[in-house]
């Protein structure tokens, strides 16, 4: 039996000893995670392939103008895409039943006025109760009220430009009748114009407020025009997956109008402020990089001793090949691609065939 026992051994020794000696490659343990890799070149990549978005223009403000009081409305003289300047008559209703009104409590105004006058001139020489000169106060008071309330409805019947802009839209034509608050023309104020993009969730916080924009704009040819992101959204358009970016375009020769369709693509600023579209960085695949309950960016690289090792990232501008990473990473590191939500630091890794 001891005999048995020391061949048995010896054997196992044996072949423990001559698979060192071969230095062939040992079975993965029960820790180890099989993953994909990214080799980062020594270089960084060039940046020439930025993420293009299909975008389209708004009027900076738009505005529904309305008349307070109804009417038929007789003047209505402006047609679409006419400008309008501010403090100018678009639009005018019947004012007949206004100023009949108005006349009338002006009458009722006056007649209250001489008789609280000569109701005051009895009381001071005693002759009538102070009730009955407050009462007559009262009145005047009321009925001088009422007038000045007539008299807006007056005012009201005409319409003007609160700002100035183009006629975007006409819903009414002089003879209608007019109701209040319903729009009647609509007002666009282009002196700046806001290009509207919908990024997707998985892309939408890559983007802040002062992001540099490249436009493109099919009706301008090849110039493009540079903004910047004004809004980021917060809320989902019309329960979808896709938020809106507002970049701020200023349109100082009126060539550009709501509705145009337009190309945005976005980029990085320097300390100076300029914009560049081919620039050098750090590019990895976006699965990469994950985000930890603090709000930090991270990844995980695979080191020489074939084990995992987390490394705190900078992000930066997003691209139709991978992300930039401003800083956490030299640039010859071997990026995990899959398996990463496995791993913890120091996990043993073997890359997949």
């Amino acid at each position: 039996m001891k005999t048995t026992i020391t061949l048995a051994g010896a054997v196992l020794t044996a072949l423990w000893i001559t698979g060192c000696s071969n230095n062939s490659k040992l079975k993965p343990g029960p820790d180890t995670l099989t993953v994909k890799v990214f080799n980062l070149s020594a270089e960084a990549q060039a940046i020439n392939d930025r993420i293009v978005y299909d975008g389209t223009l708004e009027a900076e403000k738009t505005i529904d103008l309305s008349f307070q009081v109804s009417g038929t409305i007789l003047s209505f003289p402006f047609k679409t895409g006419d400008y309008v300047k501010k403090g100018q008559l678009v639009g005018a209703v019947d004012e007949t039943t206004y100023r009949s009104q108005y006349n009338a409590q002006l009458a009722q105004a006056k007649l209250a006025n001489e008789n609280y006058t000569r109701i005051s001139e009895v009381f001071k020489k005693g002759s009538v109760a102070e009730i009955k000169m407050l009462e007559a106060k009262s009145n005047y008071e009321q009925a001088t009220s009422a007038a000045n309330a007539t008299y807006q409805n007056i005012a009201h019947t005409h319409l003007y430009a609160p700002v100035s802009g183009y006629v975007g839209a006409k819903m009414a034509e002089a003879g209608a009748v007019a109701n209040p608050g319903q729009p009647v023309l609509q007002l666009l104020d282009t002196h700046s114009v806001k290009v509207l993009v919908a990024v997707p969730e998985s892309e939408i916080n890559h983007y802040k407020a002062g992001t540099p924009a490249f436009i493109k704009i099919d009706a301008l040819g090849d110039q493009t025009l540079q903004g910047k992101v004004t809004e980021v959204g917060m809320l989902a358009l019309n329960g979808s997956a896709n938020y809106n970016l507002k970049i701020a375009l200023p349109n100082t020769s009126a060539q550009l109008r709501p509705g145009m369709l337009c190309k945005v693509s976005f980029g990085a600023a320097d300390k100076k402020g300029n914009t560049s579209v081919d620039t050098k960085e750090i590019i990895v695949p976006v699965q990469a990089v994950q985000v930890d309950d603090k709000g930090n960016n991270f990844l995980f690289i695979m080191n020489a001793q074939n084990k995992a090792v987390r490394k705190d990232v900078t992000t930066g501008q997003l691209y139709s090949n991978g992300i930039a990473i401003k800083s956490g990473l030299s640039g010859n590191e071997q990026v995990i691609t899959s398996g990463y939500q496995k791993l913890a630091d120091q996990t043993p890794v073997i890359v997949s065939k």
